[in-house]
């Protein structure tokens, strides 16, 4: 990777020379301070195991402009925003507004995502059974996700495609038990990542891009409905004292660049948005 080091000489002269009335006078001599800083030459992102090639995607940009990346890969989704924090990471890219808020919210923290948004994944209906939603056979499995929020979901996505309806009553989260009209008498089983590898078990599947990519299996294929939520999309973070730095703007541009476009496959989950 090429480097650059630039440093730029701050020096501030200032004179003065007071006068006074009778026989007193007295004068100032100049004074003059400086001081060096040194530009930043190394940029350190942090990021998911989902991610990476988001991450990557902007790194050959930057090489270009002379600074050094370094990418830390975190399989938690609290460490890269703690490791942002304390300064061991100048930037992260792997979460979307809604997850950022509730992180600054629960631990008293400012980090600032930056504009514009750069890429989402999708939510999708999956079936190798059917090539539409009006071809999917009645009975069988449908896999959903485990947790209660993806349930939820899950669940109003269903609805949405016309595949299941729930109870009329307001709910914060839904679940199986709120499923009031199931007119192909499917049986839904909350299930992992393994439903992406085990497809054929299921009549249909809903799930994410970006974690079925991460299985191994391609999420362009087998779709049958698609589900997009632009407040999802994911951002580059950093702590605001450093939004307006050239660094920082050297950063989008380079993750706003063509390379950066084309570096990431829609195998991959993910769609630009930028």
């Amino acid at each position: 990777m090429k480097k650059r080091l630039l440093s730029i000489v701050l020096c501030l002269g200032m004179a003065a020379s007071l006068m006074a009335c009778g026989s007193n006078s007295s004068d100032s001599s100049d004074s003059a301070d400086s001081e060096a800083s040194e530009e930043k030459t190394k940029i350190v992102i942090g990021t998911s195991s989902v991610s990476v090639d988001l991450a990557e995607s902007g790194i050959e940009a930057l090489e270009e402009m002379g600074y050094e990346v370094e990418m830390q890969v975190y399989d938690d989704y609290f460490l890269p925003n703690q490791a942002l924090v304390e300064g061991s990471n100048d930037a992260n890219f792997y979460q979307h507004k809604p997850f950022l808020d509730m992180y600054n919210d629960e631990n008293g923290t400012d980090i600032q995502m930056l504009e514009p948004a750069l890429w989402n994944y999708w939510a999708g209906i999956y079936s190798v059974k059917a090539d539409s939603i009006e071809d999917l056979p009645d009975g069988g499995l449908v896999g959903i996700a485990e947790d209660a929020s993806n349930t939820d979901l899950d669940l109003r996505r269903l609805q949405e495609a016309g595949i299941i309806k729930l109870t009329d009553e307001e709910k914060d989260l839904y679940d199986i038990a709120d499923i009031v009209e199931n007119p192909h008498n499917y049986e839904f089983v909350h299930a992992d990542h393994q439903k992406y590898l085990n497809m054929d078990d299921y009549t249909l599947i809903i799930g994410t891009s970006n974690t079925m990519a991460e299985s191994g299996v391609d999420p362009t294929k087998n779709l049958l409905q698609k589900f997009v939520d632009d407040s999802l999309a994911l951002g580059m973070c950093i702590m605001p004292e450093n939004a307006d730095t050239q660094w920082a703007k050297d950063l989008m541009e380079a993750y706003t660049s063509d390379k950066a476009k084309e570096y990431v496959k829609p195998e991959t989950g993910f769609e630009a948005v930028f």
